[in-house]
């Protein structure tokens, strides 16, 4: 019964790609996600950037200083062109004989919209391009684009990335639960045996104005426990993050200590 839920699980999790307006430009990374999906479903996530300017006349004009319905019918057409591009894209899905579905977010910024998106639906399994086609070479090992090393760099670290090029895997980011989860266990301790603790010694041994200040920082420090517990680390930063709370933290419970010192003096 557990290898039947297991097996269940597998094959609904999904693997999300990331495609541009451009659909010859992005077939590649698609297909290799196609050829990889082993039985997941494929999701195509694209964020749209809707245009700062406003074509009126042959001239291009901003946003704002257009009026509302010639901007809402040129976004109009804009979600028309980002549908039929999404289409093709999922008949090329059809084709293969893969499950798909589109999910589109407008954002100003690919790279930002994209980490965004794989926050909030807490995608385990991505696929993105490592730099254009026609930079590929078979020496080919770094990630060649902004948008590739903003995500690697940015995204959770519960996300495992594909990065691929002319439907080559360049690189991989694994995910790394086990360091998420072991950082969550030691913030949940240190809220639920340290904290209570420190709030009862400042109660009992200071005054009154002394408790209310004292409660300011130990603010500070569980606001700093909710900013490091609901944030999933860089792939390349997590060990400095964990530090940096921990020393954040610390020069906090030392200002609480020496001012309880100073009081009782």
């Amino acid at each position: 019964m557990e290898e039947e839920a297991a097996t269940s699980q597998v094959i609904e999790e999904k693997i999300y790609v990331a495609v541009g307006k451009n659909v010859w430009e992005n077939t590649s990374n698609l297909m290799w996600a196609l050829e990889n999906s082993q039985g997941k479903k494929i999701c195509i996530l694209h964020i749209h950037q809707p245009s700062p300017t406003i074509p009126i006349l042959g001239t291009r004009f901003e946003a704002s200083t257009v009026d509302e319905e010639s901007v809402r019918a040129y976004r109009g057409q804009e979600t028309a062109k980002t549908d039929k591009i999404l289409h093709e894209y999922l008949s090329i899905c059809l084709r293969k004989g893969v499950q798909a579905e589109k999910l589109c977010v407008e954002m100003d910024s690919i790279e930002k919209g994209i980490v965004e998106v794989i926050y909030q639906h807490k995608i385990r399994k991505f696929v993105m391009g490592a730099a254009a086609d026609k930079h590929y070479s078979i020496k080919m090992e770094d990630l060649r684009s902004k948008k590739a090393n903003f995500v690697c760099q940015q995204a959770p670290v519960t996300c495992q990335i594909h990065f691929t090029c002319k439907g080559n895997l360049i690189h991989t980011r694994e995910a790394r639960v086990d360091e998420v989860r072991a950082l969550s266990v030691l913030l949940s301790d240190f809220q639920r045996l340290v904290l209570p603790q420190v709030r009862s010694d400042v109660q009992n041994n200071t005054s009154s104005i002394d408790v209310i200040r004292s409660e300011v920082l130990l603010s500070e420090i569980q606001e700093e426990l909710n900013d490091s517990s609901s944030q999933a680390f860089p792939c390349s930063g997590m060990g400095l993050n964990m530090m940096n709370f921990l020393i954040n933290s610390t020069k906090l419970w030392q200002k609480l200590t020496i001012q309880n010192h100073e009081h009782r003096e």
